[in-house]
């Protein structure tokens, strides 16, 4: 009889999901016959804490980022302390049983788990069960927050040593805790052709690319970072992606850009990795999974006005790896994203440091562990 693997994720963000998808396209690859079942844990709660938990994340860091810093800060600490641990209790109470059920039905051989939710939900009062498969965790930053941390987790796979460190720190024994880097999908295993590529996307090979990325959902100031980029002294191609946001979408149509200058604007891909490999340049924030996927195809980033919490220590990884610059403001994302134009010895050594800090096969190693 074929083993069963589940992968549980949330919808806060479209990094866990997208490891969680990464996973499970590297067990079609790598073990063909073995079930897996894939699901965003939010579908098993109540549509209140549905809606309020997937929008309240977004809202917070994109309208008040300063207010979710200082929150991320303070829950580091100790979050199943306090009243911030008797909220998140209270939440998983009430939403733990419907999960709990489908994981019985189920029966999956492995849980493993790219958010902290499910984990929680699953081992939760409400939820814990005597569970005879155990359940793991994918910690998806290049750092480790206390809400990952639970007494009830398997094993831990984490990004680095450093974050291992930091998870024993946390309290969590050094044999629970596993290296394999964040997994993304399979075909960042091997970077594509830049020239075949640039065709088949419909871009210029022959100019400097920028590649500019609003992020999945489409948010942040996208239109006037392009708008400004472009009145760079530099003759050069931008490459804009903005997600499934169509008004911004028709927003950056909309943008001038001087002679010299070549723009193009995309909607929501599926082929970013195509993207990557063409571009010079990404200009983007630094959510776990799109840092890791530059990583392997060595692409240098100039990372702009990261999130207080989890994209500002991501952000700190790639500054001491020299994988990347970063820019608080306009005026310095365009100073830094010249810099790399501008020196190509800097911007040879940016690539080779992101391309050594890469692990392209982290969602295989992920599977090993898991698997044995």
């Amino acid at each position: 009889m074929a083993k069963k693997l589940l992968l549980l994720s949330a919808s806060a963000g479209a990094g866990h999901n997208r490891a969680a998808e990464a996973i499970r396209d590297a067990a079609k690859e790598a073990h063909p016959d073995l079930e897996v079942a894939y699901h965003d844990t939010l579908q098993f709660t109540s549509e209140v804490f549905r809606k309020f938990y997937a929008k309240s994340y977004l809202v917070t860091v994109n309208k008040a980022p300063a207010l979710w810093g200082y929150f991320y800060a303070k829950a580091d600490k100790s979050p199943r302390h306090g009243l911030t641990g008797r909220a998140m209790d209270a939440l998983d109470m009430r939403n733990a049983r419907k999960l709990a059920n489908y994981v019985q039905e189920f029966a999956p051989d492995h849980v493993v788990c790219t958010h902290f939710l499910p984990a929680d939900l699953l081992l939760s009062k409400r939820g814990r069960r005597k569970y005879a498969q155990p359940i793991s965790v994918v910690v998806t930053d290049y750092d480790v927050h206390m809400f990952w941390v639970h007494p009830g987790v398997h094993r831990y796979f984490v990004a680095t040593d450093e974050v291992k460190w930091q998870l024993q720190r946390k309290g969590v024994e050094p044999e629970r805790i596993a290296v394999t880097g964040i997994p993304i999908h399979p075909v960042f295993t091997v970077k594509p052709e830049r020239v075949a590529t640039a065709t088949k996307l419909g871009i210029r090979a022959d100019l400097p690319t920028v590649l500019v990325l609003s992020g999945g959902f489409g948010v942040g100031h996208i239109a006037q970072v392009v708008a400004d980029l472009a009145r760079l002294p530099f003759a050069m191609q931008l490459v804009v992606i903005a997600g499934k946001n169509e008004k911004l979408r028709e927003e950056l149509v909309l943008v001038d850009v001087p002679r010299g200058v070549t723009k193009k604007v995309f909607g929501f891909v599926t082929n970013i990795q195509d993207f990557y490999a063409t571009a010079d340049v990404v200009v983007t924030k630094s959510g776990g999974l799109t840092v890791s996927e530059c990583l392997a195809m060595g692409a240098p980033m100039v990372i702009f006005a990261p999130i207080p919490g989890q994209e500002e220590r991501n952000c700190d990884y790639l500054l001491e790896r020299g994988a990347a610059l970063k820019a608080k403001d306009l005026a310095t994302l365009e100073w830094k994203v010249l810099t790399l134009l501008s020196d190509l010895e800097l911007r040879r050594r940016t690539a080779a440091n992101a391309a050594g800090a890469a692990r392209a096969r982290a969602a295989f190693d992920v599977l090993r562990g898991v698997l044995g």
